[in-house]
């Protein structure tokens, strides 16, 4: 199956913790996708855009988009697109799961002052790389 450059783009900048060029570029393809794919770029968008608070430090915003993320991409199935979805929902679960216990008004947000301190962190080793597959 071959495969819209953008959403490969997307894939590699996301392998390399590009994550505000992964969302951009995916949200180029969303724009211009319809139907069933398009909940499923959707749902990359947010994952990507979930590291990328998580690298600044907002666990606010890291929990909410990871949760869209997670609504929006568990209908897909094992595969889509060539993308393992289910290891990716299981990757993604592990690499934010010590914030998920936490309310999300007391994480730490985008102005929040301390934020670096905040005892629980995620494992920078945890983020996920996407593999795609042969259906």
């Amino acid at each position: 199956m071959s495969f819209d450059e953008r959403y490969l783009k997307g894939i590699e900048h996301f392998n390399r913790r590009e994550f505000y060029d992964a969302h951009e570029v995916w949200e180029d393809l969303w724009n211009h996708e319809l139907g069933e794919p398009h909940g499923f770029i959707q749902g990359l968008i947010q994952f990507a855009t979930a590291l990328h608070h998580f690298e600044a430090h907002n666990l606010k915003g890291t929990k909410l988009l990871y949760e869209a993320g997670m609504e929006l991409l568990k209908p897909y199935g094992d595969v889509y697109w060539g993308l393992p979805v289910r290891k990716l929902l299981t990757d993604m679960a592990a690499c934010v799961e010590k914030i998920l216990p936490y309310k999300q008004a007391d994480l730490p947000g985008r102005y929040h002052p301390g934020k670096e301190n905040f005892p629980v962190q995620i494992d920078p080793s945890l983020i996920p790389k996407i593999k795609l597959i042969q259906e």
